[in-house]
């Protein structure tokens, strides 16, 4: 592969990677980050942008470490407008989901909602494909959003990032990844015979 298409394969983490970046650098923390009470008196975007906010470097390497992870392993896997649709429909959900089921939580910032997004989506899209693999990929996600809702942070989550985490988000990042595999699989059912192939949802 080269620089070229090296560069198109994984533009979509490079661009979001970049955007995670100049939000840190321009310390744009306190206008974007997701806070209640200031959603509540209208700052709506607050919902999508607490998303891309971090609490600082290590935060933001850590999530930025998840995210290419995670593409190197699922970036073939969905078609790229997929990709991107449910990066801006999870954004919105983990919002949502604190808002209306956490009114306990009155500040939230990070990605790592969004990567259960992304993470649960392209497990899912290879149970028919590959399903002992799939099946583990999940097992894996659901073990750790369980153990950390109910018996908190893993041992050396917290460690550095300046502040506590939130498993709420990854739980509402993984049931909307969820949600919207299994709505674009039936939007797009087709007969077996013509497309046998589970390997990519498109979108």
């Amino acid at each position: 592969m080269n620089a070229r298409a090296a560069l198109r394969a994984w533009r979509i983490p490079l661009a979001l990677a970049a955007l995670l970046v100049a939000v840190q650098v321009a310390g744009w923390g306190p206008a974007l980050e997701y806070r209640r009470g200031a959603i509540l008196h209208g700052q709506l975007w607050r919902l999508v942008t607490g998303n891309i906010v971090h609490l600082g470097w290590i935060h933001l390497l850590r999530d930025g470490t998840g995210l290419f992870l995670i593409w190197g392993l699922m970036g073939h896997w969905l078609d790229e407008r997929a990709w991107c649709a449910l990066i801006a429909v999870s954004a919105l959900a983990v919002g949502l989901g604190l808002l209306v089921f956490n009114p306990a939580i009155a500040w939230y910032v990070g990605i790592s909602g969004v990567l259960f997004a992304l993470f649960c989506a392209g497990a899912l899209s290879q149970l028919s494909r590959r399903p002992l693999f799939a099946a583990a990929l999940l097992t894996g996600m659901t073990t750790i959003v369980a153990w950390t809702l109910y018996a908190g942070p893993l041992p050396g989550e917290t460690t550095g990032l300046g502040g506590a985490v939130v498993p709420q988000a990854h739980l509402y990042g993984a049931l909307c990844g969820a949600a919207f595999y299994l709505t674009q699989r039936l939007r797009r059912r087709v007969p077996a015979a013509a497309d046998d192939s589970d390997s990519q949802l498109s979108f």
